[in-house]
């Protein structure tokens, strides 16, 4: 079983290849396809990861819509006809919250390092 910190990293670090991609902004991503593919599936892996959170390390941040972001890895992997870009986008602007949360949960589990 991996360690609830070693998912929390995994999760910063598909927060940060999400701003990556979509640094240009909206229309670019909204023009490029190849940007739309690569960001559902970094939010897919984002849903998954939080799945693997213990809900009770989640509620330490209960602003964050936890379960719908775990819907969401539904919907891209299994509704994939369903799916709105301008949805997809919407969750692009919510990524600076969702890292801050993120990095507040990480500092609840310091690494072999720091203890």
């Amino acid at each position: 079983m991996r360690a609830i910190r070693t998912h929390l990293e995994d999760l910063l670090h598909e927060i940060d290849t999400i701003r990556r991609f979509t640094s240009t902004g909206k229309i670019a991503f909204l023009a490029d396809d190849r940007t739309q593919y690569a960001v559902m599936m970094a939010y897919a892996r984002i849903g998954e990861i939080t799945k693997q959170i213990p809900n009770e390390v989640l509620a330490a941040q209960p602003h964050i819509e936890w379960r719908e972001i775990k819907g969401f890895r539904d919907v891209l992997l299994h509704r994939y006809f369903d799916i709105s870009i301008e949805r997809v986008w919407e969750a692009v602007e919510k990524l600076p919250t969702l890292r801050a949360a993120t990095e507040s949960l990480l500092s609840d589990f310091p690494s072999e390092d720091e203890v």
